[in-house]
């Protein structure tokens, strides 16, 4: 009997951390996304729609992770970014918008930021630190 209750008290604890891992990968989705989103409404600031320029492209974001909040995700802009079409290789695509993004952060005098990828051609590729996600639950 103790036998039978101990299974299903470790199939239990094992149903729950999957729902629990699945949560994070979904909440950490949905920040991807709005990541991706402030990148687009920074381009439509700056008078750029990313989406009509040709592929192979690539869009990163000077992130302050640590002031990333719901307000942001909504409403904000990134202070610097870079981007880059028409290149032959991805790889070229984010070297390139990697040195855009430092460069307009450099003029701007933006600080406490790091530049990161946030999108190759349309897919959103930006990883927020998991302590973000939470933070955003």
């Amino acid at each position: 009997m103790i036998g039978r209750l101990g299974k299903i008290l470790v199939m239990s604890l094992a149903s729950t951390l999957l729902t629990t891992d699945a949560n994070s990968d979904a909440n950490g989705n949905a920040v991807e996304m709005k990541i991706g989103d402030v990148f687009h409404r920074t381009m439509k600031h700056w008078k750029y729609s990313y989406t009509a320029l040709d592929t192979t492209k690539s869009g990163v974001a000077c992130i302050r992770w640590q002031h990333i909040d719901q307000k942001f995700l909504d409403d904000g802009i990134f202070e610097a970014i870079g981007f880059s079409y028409s290149m032959a290789k991805e790889e070229a695509a984010i070297r390139i918008a990697t040195q855009g993004c430092g460069e307009m952060a450099k003029h701007y005098e933006v600080t406490d930021c790091t530049c990161e990828v946030v999108l190759v051609d349309d897919e959103v590729r930006v990883a927020p630190p998991q302590e973000v996600i939470d933070r955003l639950q």
